[in-house]
């Protein structure tokens, strides 16, 4: 099997703080007062909703996906910092430097898992201000961007395909002039919903393959059929020369996924694609008389 790749347009970047600014954050948001009941962001607050630029914790370009478990806000908002491949993201501390400065720190770390900090997540495109698109639970470490994803699941896919193995009928050779029949022993509906979690991640993979033959005879074609044994005679040829043959099929996987309920995407690079080669034997029937 190979799974070849080509060079991306460009690399993403995530720009990480140093672990000891996340901790003091952490720290700082830990020890605020807190209101007994979680206060969101409303009119009082609609001036602390713009970024903060000393308060990044992380910032990057392209999708960056967050498990619903840990999201605090819109699901839209989700969707679109995982589908959003041309922005940049940052993610700020909940309370702002004003909220520390008051004393009015009430909401960084309610509603979240033990160990985990509210944030709040801002997009933006090309050209134009952030906006605020939600907020989140985190921890020591950066969520995980699209592209990271991407890698991923390329090389969990690779790992996942079907194997293919080519035959032909009839087994002990073709006859000159009579169609042989041939397989790749592949599903005809490919890979529906494969699990491929990874990443600490729900990762669902779909791919559909199509399979170039060449028939060793200077012909070749594309079947969107995984073929079969007879009487299946959706993959069949027809030789008109004797001799050795050398068969070899491709198969040609595109594919997308689903993570965390997002998607689907694209499986970035190149299609995925695995080889088999067969040998078939042609030769001339012969009559035989009974009597």
């Amino acid at each position: 099997m190979r799974s070849p790749s080509r060079a991306s347009a460009g690399r993403r970047r995530r720009h990480i703080r140093p672990l000891t600014r996340i901790a003091a954050l952490a720290l700082a948001a830990l020890t605020c007062t807190t209101a007994p009941a979680l206060v969101t962001t409303g009119p009082a607050h609609a001036v602390d909703v713009i970024g903060d630029d000393g308060s990044d914790i992380y910032t990057g370009t392209g999708g960056v996906v967050f498990p619903s478990s840990t999201w605090r806000g819109d699901e839209t908002g989700r969707s679109d910092a995982a589908a959003c491949d041309g922005c940049t993201w940052s993610i700020t501390a909940f309370c702002t430097r004003a909220d520390f400065d008051l004393g009015s720190c009430t909401a960084s770390h309610l509603d979240c898992p033990a160990d985990l900090i509210r944030v709040r997540v801002w997009l933006a495109q090309p050209g134009e201000p952030r906006r605020f698109v939600g907020a989140a639970c985190i921890g020591g470490t950066p969520p995980p961007t699209r592209t990271e994803i991407g890698a991923a699941v390329r090389e969990a896919a690779s790992q996942a395909l079907p194997a293919l193995r080519a035959g032909a009928q009839p087994a002990d050779g073709a006859l000159i002039g009579v169609p042989a029949v041939f397989r790749t022993g592949q599903p005809v509906g490919g890979l529906v919903g494969a699990d491929l979690s990874l990443l600490g991640l729900d990762v669902r993979l779909d791919a559909r393959p199509r399979w170039w033959w060449a028939w060793g005879d200077g012909g070749s074609s594309w079947t969107a059929s995984p073929g079969g044994r007879w009487p299946d005679a959706s993959v069949a040829h027809t030789y008109r020369a004797l001799g050795a043959q050398t068969v070899r099929v491709t198969a040609v996987w595109r594919g997308s996924y689903v993570v965390e309920g997002l998607g689907p995407f694209p499986v970035p690079g190149d299609p995925l694609t695995q080889d088999d080669v067969i040998t078939v034997d042609v030769r001339e029937a012969r009559a035989l008389l009974v009597g």
